[in-house]
């Protein structure tokens, strides 16, 4: 499957985005984590966009997005 992966770098606060071809969201957060620095970019995963630009919910790319207990 194709997704579209989109971002920010952490540094710079530029955006960043590339089509990525996986198995699932957190493989394709992952490549895309990978080819950003190879880029010497060190990207934040905003969003990883599936077919039919459904947004698509992965605990394992969003998990650091939880709330914390007050």
């Amino acid at each position: 499957m194709i997704y579209l992966v989109a971002g920010l770098d952490r540094g710079t606060l530029g955006r960043w985005h590339d089509h990525v071809m996986a198995g699932d969201a957190s493989l394709a957060a992952r490549i895309a984590r990978g080819r950003a620095a190879g880029q010497g970019v060190d990207l934040v995963v905003a969003a990883v966009i599936g077919p039919y630009s459904s947004l698509v919910p992965d605990i394992g790319v969003m998990g650091h997005l939880r709330p914390r207990a007050a």
